[in-house]
């Protein structure tokens, strides 16, 4: 029998009820069918999978149930391996043989653990024992935003500056996550504020890998209807970032005026004078039915946000349990249609645009578009290419002063830039070459930052064959000891630093990081706002260069003073970041023949992409190795190991379009 939700206190009513059992408020007369994966038998409430002090997987002491629902239970464990408290997700029994939801709640697992980010929930493990199959993962202390909302009074409100806040780090986590996957559940109850006021997304079960579609069906809605944009109604497959977007435009107008948008519904700042009104166009632009016409990445709704936060100063933390403003009494309508639903079939008609002032979001929207100039011998490629330098190029034009590296790269960026104008009319192929390249070099100007160089694009040998990168920034030197703890303290609620280094934090903090997981790098370069370096773009740094050699940077003969590479000498250890100028490559960057080993985010298995239990590359010679040449055949290390002679350092990718470019102009550094 079909149910309907009440969009205003979310109580699930019988079908024919017309107004909420629990608060009175009138229910949409259109309901959504959900479909399930398969037939299961009820749980049993009395059914204990664990109990207090078991031992699962010779690993995980239980502590004690925190949660249970109608697929599984949480508890909260020890992890005896890690020394640290977890929470462990189980499937109840009754579904470890429906297949489909077998592969969902792997899928959970395989694609959060990927996903290494300040703001999304650290899964551990995943596995089976003892007829149990579960998920380890960061243990949360705090409420979700469900729980936050619920806990107000009925004149109470998150007060603004923290509800955008929320909203920062909710886009933060999404920009990360969206370069693998829709997470297609963004909801209130999927959003944790820990007790240090970290946001923290979780629940990746239902999500979309980009690359692979076979646990969705286009006859199966997956998702939490009062948030699913009108696409994913339809079809769960249908989904892209503005997906999400859409959800959290949602979230964002619940927490501002307590209502999801529904229907045609009033403004935020017409129900709430408080409000400022550049927020109606905001969440006016997440929820458009038209997905084209919204946010199309979490960073440009991010940066939109980000001058309404700023003005109100709203830099302090968060809090779990947040100060609260008197609000005027809610208005008497409550009887409000979920907009995307009614969109989905058709009800929802064109007036909401102009409702929330649509000509202001085509502007806003021309604005950001790259309109060619036509030129009478150039194709209109190359014209918008032309637009966009001109841009960029004024802005490198400024940057280039700041130093004589910049002038340089500007210097260069100037040679291709004046050759590809000179070719436009007899090749556009080779002058659009050209003007790519020009383009890098001058968003190399704009985008450098100290300890980090610039790799031009150009060919490297990889692995017998040739290969083609893009330009890019890197770091010089690895990332060492006093930098990764200063990730660990800036993340709020923290970030495991290794313990077997923490004795030389305080006498040695210039010495390279190691210890740390794929996982933990990926997270590190997250937060600094950078990617861990593929294969590709390693090698490059490393010997692609004019004239460079394949062996070592300082030749093709091994020398026993040029890198810290003891072998396997009892007195073998780490050197700090930097200390062998001869182990410097053509790029400027330091230790790539000694000191760690690195990780890089490429897949030892090509035909792979990064994944829980898969071995990951590993480029450079360590201080426990000895004349092992820059262009070796690629050592591997799994993910999740924790080695003491494999470090990192990080990347910045330069935009290779126009559109890109111009996009990263506006975006806050």
């Amino acid at each position: 029998m079909a149910k309907v939700k009440c969009p205003r206190c979310f109580y699930v009513n019988p079908d024919g009820q017309e107004t909420c059992v629990k608060c009175n408020t009138t229910l949409p007369k259109i309901k959504i069918e959900v479909a399930q994966s398969a037939a299961a038998p009820p749980p049993n409430p009395n059914e204990i999978q664990l109990r207090r002090g078991q031992v699962l997987a010779n690993r995980y002491t239980v502590l004690n149930l925190i949660g249970r629902g109608g697929m599984g239970c949480i508890y909260k464990v020890h992890d005896n391996v890690l020394g640290e408290d977890v929470a462990l997700k189980t499937l109840l029994p009754q579904f470890v043989q429906d297949k489909l939801v077998l592969e969902r709640f792997f899928n959970e697992a395989r694609i959060a653990r990927r996903l290494a980010h300040p703001n999304i929930v650290r899964v551990h493990d995943i596995g089976s024992a003892s007829g149990v199959v579960y998920i380890s993962m960061e243990f949360l202390r705090g409420k979700s935003l469900r729980n936050v909302l619920e806990s107000l009074g009925p004149n109470q409100r998150i007060p603004l500056p923290e509800v955008l806040r929320i909203m920062d780090e909710l886009c933060a986590a999404l920009e990360y996550a969206h370069q693998y996957t829709i997470h297609r559940d963004i909801k209130p109850e999927n959003i944790m504020i820990g007790l240090d006021g970290t946001i923290k997304l979780m629940d990746f079960g239902i999500s979309k890998l980009m690359a692979t579609q076979r646990l969705t069906g286009a006859s199966v809605v997956m998702g939490t209807p009062y948030y699913m944009p009108p696409e994913q109604v339809r079809n769960s497959r249908d989904v892209n970032p503005s997906s999400d977007i859409y959800s959290a435009g949602v979230v964002l107008y619940e927490i501002l005026t307590g209502y999801v948008p529904s229907g045609v519904p009033k403004p935020a700042s017409e129900l709430y004078q408080d409000l400022p009104k550049e927020l109606d166009a905001i969440v006016a632009k997440c929820v458009d039915p038209d997905p084209k016409k919204r946010f199309q990445t979490a960073a440009e709704l991010r940066a939109a946000l980000r001058p309404l936060r700023e003005r109100l100063d709203g830099k302090g933390p968060v809090l779990a349990t947040p100060k609260v403003a008197a609000l005027p009494a809610p208005p008497p309508e409550r009887g409000r249609r979920i907009a995307g639903i009614l969109a989905a079939l058709g009800i929802l008609i064109a007036a909401a645009a102009g409702v929330y002032g649509f000509e202001l979001r085509r502007q806003q929207m021309s604005a950001a578009t790259v309109t060619p100039v036509a030129d009478a011998d150039t194709g209109a490629a190359f014209d918008a290419m032309r637009q966009a330098i001109a841009r960029i190029r004024a802005h490198a034009e400024i940057r280039a002063q700041h130093s004589q590296e910049r002038k340089r790269i500007f210097e260069d960026a100037e040679k291709r830039w004046n050759a590809a104008q000179m070719e436009a009319r007899n090749d556009e192929a080779q002058a659009l070459t050209l003007a790519q390249q020009a383009m890098q070099h001058y968003m190399a100007v704009i985008l450098l930052r100290e300890g980090m160089a610039f790799v031009p694009p150009g060919p490297v040998s990889l692995n017998g064959a040739t290969v083609h990168v893009p330009g890019f920034l890197i770091d010089t030197r690895e990332v060492t000891l006093e930098e990764y703890a200063r990730f660990c303290n800036a993340v709020t609620g923290g970030w495991p630093f290794p313990q077997a280094l923490e004795e030389h934090l305080t006498a040695q903090p210039r010495l390279p990081v190691s210890m740390v997981a794929f996982y933990d790098a990926q997270a590190y370069a997250a937060w600094a706002g950078k990617l861990l370096p593929t294969e590709a773009q390693w090698a490059r740094a490393a010997y692609g260069g004019p004239g460079a050699s394949s062996m070592y940077p300082w030749g093709d003969a091994w020398e026993e003073d040029a890198c810290n590479c003891q072998g396997d000498a009892e007195w073998a250890s780490l050197a700090p970041v930097g200390s062998f100028e001869k182990d410097r490559t053509w790029s400027g960057c330091y230790d790539m023949a000694g000191n760690v080993a690195e990780w890089t985010r490429t897949p030892a298995n090509s035909g792979q992409e990064p994944d829980f239990g898969r071995s990951m590359v590993l480029r450079g010679g360590h201080y426990r190795s000895q004349g092992i040449p820059l262009d070796a055949a690629d050592k591997a290390a799994y993910e999740s190991k924790h080695l003491h002679h494999v470090g990192f350092r990080c990347v910045i990718e330069l935009p290779t379009d126009p559109g890109a470019a111009l996009a990263a102009l506006d975006r806050p550094s």
